[in-house]
């Protein structure tokens, strides 16, 4: 695959003896209209802010992705003049990163420090990193300027950091936080009173830093000219006003020399509009001066319907910094927004003293991803009854033809039981597009208990009532008429059916908005007699909003594990025997394999995730997939062992070297049968006889390079499935 997941590079890591660990998996092919995604379960973009900073000390700088909507970082590497996928570098950055994320050194000692915002405006983390890896140290809880007041930012607001007087030290501008919409200066003091940068000290030097003021969209007020309320200029310029328009909305700052003329010139853009707006500086590194606005890039404009946002980064690697768009809405409350198309960049022709970015834009990142916009939901089922599960997702939506509009849409698995392989055959399953829902949450479930997956699915109307509904598998997939399923549930709660006292009838498990997880226990035809509120102790939590649960037996013990997640973007199992009375004897979060650290460490998935699972691997071990509201889906490989520290009977394999450029061998601790399989389920051998204990070698130097998969069985232990990445 072009973009190799990096941690198939680092296959070998510790033997972690926990009960539960996962690791991230992004080699499973996926195919829309012919394309095979590189990066298909990379989880989607929404609302991205984009930054760099060397994260393995290779002295390159990589690239990370702060997602507005979900609260979450992803992690890239440049490796050989691309991006590659790097998840388990999240995991190195303070957890206290909200709204917007700015990477720059502050301290001048060539490591970016990590500036964010906070109720009361800015906090700074300090890179303190003396290795390969980066570490950081909270610097200040908040900044303030001379006065001893606090630097005033908007959570929605982008503020702009940057040297704006040349002294060498960083400045920052920020729109007021209230009144006008003018920026306050806060110049750094640190070179004039240490002559160094070390210290984060602060002035306000102005309130209407460039002489200008934003009246409304595509509305600017120029030389000590101000906006009243209705959009008529005053002649003058009085901030204590009361006619004065006042700051609304989000807004960004974006700093750079685009004329090389050695002071700072702005990009910013409002959440209520669909622009972004250039001025030059006419002034000096000193005393700003915008006489004059425009929209930006000449002569193809970035935007989008509310909130466009922009970033310089080189992504290209020629050495010049690209101009990179997205949309910093936190929200689609307007549904006016294609989430699945909001990644964009404008290539510098130019140089970095004289930007060039005439040329169109054209996507970044999320056209190689899965990305269906918002909310993401997915389930299985063996659609087509071929013995493998196929993938289904469903959505909050995307703009359509019909307005925006959630659907199903159906992955077929063409891969098989051991090495899956997906691909899109329908976006419009059961053709819900013509009902105009939106918000589209489905599982499969055997209701009537005849074997057959049925359907069941919450959903919200165009009239804004939020329904439970299922329809029956009459066989071969064909569904009988929808019904309802009578019960008061919001947009935002989360159902999920099982049958916990074990007596034929799906039970409702309700995750509330408020994070309160209750019990509905089914009499039959989903008449609900008895709730328990808070099941398994999970009660109403700031924060943990929005829980999602599953249940599903995780590590082959036999026994059933509650999964859940919440706002907070942790996964949480949940272990005990599970009925109607269910406390948890163990709660696990620490799940997630992570090479770097040589431990498990907690998820971070975003502030919301819906989950499902499926044992796609033929090794009993059911598989993690995650949807996301940035669109897109994560998935977790199985790597758990049964509580007592063993597989059962799984069958021992070992596979080594790995990686490999010429040959392997296959080591298992009982005599077995080997198969070979690359990732599209493509057979290269079968029935191969491996003695235990003994080493048989696999000669790959007619294989071309990826990754393939190795099963072993012998009809009486549990079969087991490996990875061998071949290089050339």
């Amino acid at each position: 695959m072009k973009f190799l997941f990096l941690s198939i590079l680092l296959f070998f890591s510790l033997n972690l003896f926990a009960q539960f660990s996962f690791r991230y998996e992004n080699d499973i092919p996926l195919t829309i209209n012919g394309d095979v995604l590189d990066r298909a379960w990379e989880g989607g973009i929404n609302s991205a802010q984009f930054q760099k900073m060397d994260l393995d000390g290779d002295g390159i700088e990589d690239l990370i992705v702060y997602h507005r909507m979900s609260g979450e970082l992803t992690t890239y590497l440049a490796k050989n003049s691309e991006f590659v996928w790097a998840p388990e570098y999240k995991s190195l950055f303070p957890t206290e990163i909200n709204h917007w994320f700015i990477l720059a050194d502050y301290n001048c000692d060539g490591k970016m420090d990590i500036f964010t915002s906070v109720p009361q405006g800015i906090t700074v983390f300090k890179n303190i990193s003396s290795g390969n890896l980066p570490e950081w140290e909270q610097a200040v809880d908040f900044l303030r300027f001379d006065s001893g007041a606090n630097i005033q930012v908007n959570a929605s607001d982008i503020p702009g950091i940057a040297d704006v007087d040349g002294d060498g030290d960083l400045d920052i501008l920020a729109y007021r936080f209230t009144t006008a919409s003018t920026i306050d200066y806060y110049k750094n003091t640190s070179m004039e009173v240490n002559s160094n940068c070390d210290e984060l000290t602060f002035t306000r030097e102005t309130r209407r830093w460039g002489e200008f003021a934003e009246c409304e969209c595509n509305s600017f007020a120029f030389s000590g000219a101000s906006c009243n309320v209705g959009g008529a200029a005053n002649t003058s310029y009085d901030i204590n006003s009361p006619t004065e328009l006042e700051h609304a909305g989000g807004k960004t700052i974006l700093l750079f020399d685009a004329e090389g003329d050695g002071d700072l010139d702005l990009i910013t853009s409002d959440e209520f509009c669909q622009t972004l707006y250039y001025m030059e500086n006419v002034g000096d590194a000193r005393n700003a001066l915008m006489t004059s606005f425009s929209s930006y890039p000449a002569p193809n404009p970035a935007g989008f319907q509310i909130f466009p946002n922009a970033f310089l980064a080189d992504i290209n690697f020629d050495g010049n910094k690209d101009l990179l768009i997205s949309s910093n809405a936190d929200g689609n409350v307007l549904n006016s927004v294609d989430f699945s198309n909001t990644a964009k960049v404008y290539s510098n022709l130019g140089t970095n003293t004289q930007p060039d970015f005439t040329g169109n834009s054209v996507p970044f990142l999320q056209n190689e991803m899965l990305d269906l916009g918002e909310n993401t939901y997915p389930a299985f089922a063996d659609y087509d009854g071929d013995g493998d599960y196929d993938l289904f997702i469903s959505n909050r939506g995307q703009i359509t033809q019909n307005g925006f509009v959630a659907s199903i849409f159906l992955f077929e698995n063409t891969g098989g039981k051991f090495a899956p392989a997906f691909e899109l055959v329908d976006d419009d399953f059961l053709g819900l597009k013509s009902e105009s829902l939106r918000n589209i949450k489905i599982q499969f479930a055997d209701i009537d208990r005849n074997g057959q997956p049925d359907l069941i699915y919450q959903s919200t109307t165009a009239s804004n009532e939020t329904k439970l509904q299922y329809r029956l598998n009459q066989g071969n997939f064909s569904f009988a008429s929808t019904e309802d399923i009578s019960i008061s549930i919001g947009e935002n709660d989360n159902a999920y059916f099982y049958d916990i006292n074990k007596n034929g009838n799906l039970d409702l498990l309700l995750g509330t908005r408020f994070g309160a997880l209750n019990l509905y226990v089914n009499k039959g035809n989903f008449i609900f007699e008895d709730v328990i509120q808070n099941y398994a102790g999970i009660t109403a939590n700031f924060e943990a909003l929005n829980p999602n649960i599953l249940i599903t037996d995780l590590d082959n013990s036999g026994e059933p594990e509650l999964i859940k997640t919440d706002v907070s973007g942790q996964i949480s199992i949940l272990s005990g025997t599970i009925n109607t009375d269910f406390i948890p004897s163990s709660v696990t979060k620490n799940i997630l394999s992570n090479d770097l650290l040589n431990d498990l460490t907690t998820t971070s998935i975003g502030q919301i995730s819906w989950l499902t699972t499926a044992d796609l691997f033929g090794d009993g071990k059911p598989t993690l997939f995650i949807g996301n509201n940035r669109g897109g889906i994560s998935v977790l490989k199985n790597e758990s062992i049964a509580e007592n520290g063993s597989e059962g009977n799984a069958i021992r394999l070992t596979l080594f070297p790995n990686p490999t450029s010429s040959s392997f061998y296959i080591r298992t601790d009982t005599n077995a049968q080997a198969e070979m399989y690359t990732v599209k389920g493509e057979m290269i051998f079968s029935n191969l006889p491996i003695s235990a204990g003994l080493s048989k070698e696999i000669n790959t130097e007619l294989l071309a390079a990826g990754v393939y998969l190795i099963r072993v069985s012998n009809g009486t232990n549990k079969p087991t499935v490996q990875r061998i990445l071949i290089q050339k």
